[in-house]
């Protein structure tokens, strides 16, 4: 009997037995279509079947004969014995889905009792989002609760600082930091809620996200008398040495200086080093590359002061998106045109092997020349080679592409 059910013609029979067996699961039996055989694999079926065979053979009937036999336990075991053993992976995965059906159906029946009117759709856009991926229903049921729970004490005011309302409600100061299952589902219900994106819907709902850990590199700053931070600057002026100017600070402390009063923003902290060692008469700000909210305050302030802020960045594709973003705020690119950056490339010449950017340069529209230029050369100039040319004239007229 062995040798017959491992028989060459009856080969395709039990592969078609296996991929039922593996699509359907093992307990489901039923009628299987019999796959094209030749005489003999159909006269060694009618042997395991007892009957004729037709278009169809009963998999129960089939797995009593074979249990009569003695081939073996199961259709399982006779299929493992043929060398045609049934992959365990599809039945955990079809365990998998129906785990995380079941999570998702407990989800949306927990948020059917919020009150608020935007629920659905919010709990709609998690599970598309993937946020609950890995979670059995008991945990979805506990992830939905801990969301519910921050989005209270949100209402309630309980707590300024995300930090604090982690720390509080969810027992852990990270819980809500960026990129957590929790951070993007509130952050989620805050957009729904107040209409608003990303960090603009947790300061729309009053919440205050980190303020000091990403602070913006300064040197020079010349503050007026009636800002509260001009005796910090100055002393860090003084003592020539940069200072980190965070966004608490620039929240509660405004910054006002006089109108007209000339800073130099870069894109690499390099460069606001060196002004210190050089002792740079003129303000310097720097991004370190593309600009932090901590940043953007800085400017946002220098502007509404009537300060003139000049942009200078790296030449290559990375850069010049950033001096595009600076040129849209209101900065003048400065020495950011084609002609300076041909010239960056002769002073390279027999120097230095500059880096090559793969990537196509953005549509410049303070000089359009720029990015015809750079995509044909196509050669990166990062900024700290030309220290001397930026710090040894920021005293200069702005020339403007």
């Amino acid at each position: 009997m062995e040798g017959s059910l491992a028989d060459p013609a009856l080969a395709g029979f039990w592969r078609a037995v296996k991929d039922r067996l593996e699509r359907t699961g093992l307990d489901h039996r039923g009628r299987l279509r019999v796959p094209a055989l030749t005489s003999q694999g159909r006269f060694l079926l009618k042997g395991l079947t007892g009957a004729e065979v037709g278009a169809t053979v009963d998999l129960a009937l089939l797995e009593a004969r074979l249990r009569a036999l003695g081939a073996g336990d199961d259709l399982e075991a006779v299929l493992a014995g043929v060398g045609c053993a049934v992959s365990k992976e599809p039945a955990r995965r079809r365990e998998a889905r129906r785990r995380m059906a079941e999570a998702r159906s407990a989800a949306r029946y927990e948020v059917a009792g919020w009150p608020e009117p935007w629920a659905g759709e919010w709990i709609d856009s998690v599970v598309r989002a993937g946020t609950l991926a890995g979670l059995d229903t008991e945990q979805a049921v506990g992830f939905i609760r801990r969301v519910r729970a921050v989005l209270s004490a949100v209402e309630l005011g309980d707590a300024r600082s995300r930090v604090d309302l982690a720390a509080t409600v969810l027992a852990s100061a990270h819980a809500l930091d960026w990129g957590t299952r929790e951070e993007a589902a509130v952050t989620k219900a805050l957009e729904v809620r107040h209409d608003q994106i990303g960090r603009r819907a947790w300061e729309a709902a009053g919440v205050e996200l980190d303020l000091v850990s990403a602070p913006v590199l300064t040197f020079g700053l010349r503050l007026s008398t009636e800002s509260p931070l001009a005796p910090l600057v100055a002393t860090a002026l003084e003592l020539r040495i940069p200072l980190h100017l965070t966004q608490m600070a620039l929240r509660s402390h405004p910054v006002a200086l006089a109108a007209g009063t000339d800073v130099l923003v870069v894109e690499n902290p390099r460069v606001v080093e060196a002004a210190a060692q050089r002792g740079t008469p003129h303000p310097v700000v720097a991004l370190n590359g593309n600009p932090s909210t901590t940043a953007v305050v800085l400017l946002e302030q220098l502007l509404a002061a009537g300060a003139r802020l000049r942009y200078h960045g790296d030449f290559d594709a990375s850069g010049l998106r950033i001096c595009a973003r600076m040129h849209r705020m209101g900065l003048v690119p400065w020495r950011m045109d084609a002609i300076d950056y041909l010239a960056a490339l002769d002073a390279a010449s027999g120097v230095a092997d500059l880096p090559t950017d793969t990537h196509r340069a953005p549509p410049t529209p303070w000089d359009a020349a720029l990015q015809e230029t750079f995509d044909r050369e196509r050669k990166v100039v990062h900024e700290e080679r030309l220290l001397d040319q930026l710090l040894g004239e920021t005293g200069s007229p702005v020339r403007e592409g």
